[in-house]
């Protein structure tokens, strides 16, 4: 069972990622007091850059999007799951394509430059050029387990 989001903790925990400046020693305290639950903290602290980035992705060009990412239970197992199993990405989506479109800006970057999909995107852009034809697949989630999201299912 998921513990609770509050929209105002996921913008508590914006206001947190999107500092100039700050570290990851602060933002990993600075969540976890916020989240008051650190699983919880580690997915804000984890989902919400990749959020950012995949808003800022889908800007870039004719590139196929994610629906799903990977999560690996504590056998070692990994699973492919959906998007809608994890709460924070509907509720980050609506909050980081307001603030694409309307500011702040420097916010909006410093979380979208922390994700590891944007990355990717960068290099793709650096060697091709070009993202058109693509498809990016969804990340692969270390130190948020399987477990959290997964009734009754096999893994992949």
């Amino acid at each position: 069972m998921l513990p609770l989001l509050s929209e105002e903790l996921l913008q508590n925990a914006i206001a947190v990622l999107g500092r100039d400046g700050i570290s990851d020693d602060e933002i990993n305290v600075e969540i976890a007091a916020l989240a008051q639950d650190q699983m919880l903290a580690r997915r804000l602290i984890d989902w919400l850059p990749e959020v950012f980035g995949i808003v800022l992705i889908s800007h870039m060009g004719d590139i196929g999007l994610p629906n799903t990412f990977s999560a690996q239970d504590k056998h070692g197992n990994w699973f492919q799951l959906e998007f809608k199993l994890e709460p924070i990405i509907q509720i980050a989506t609506k909050v980081a394509t307001e603030m694409y479109h309307a500011g702040p800006r420097n916010i909006f970057s410093n979380i979208a430059l922390r994700s590891a999909l944007l990355g990717v995107v960068g290099r793709v852009l650096n060697e091709s050029g070009s993202l058109d034809g693509g498809y990016l697949s969804g990340p692969a989630l270390i130190g948020i387990p399987a477990e959290i999201y997964l009734s009754p299912a096999k893994p992949v």
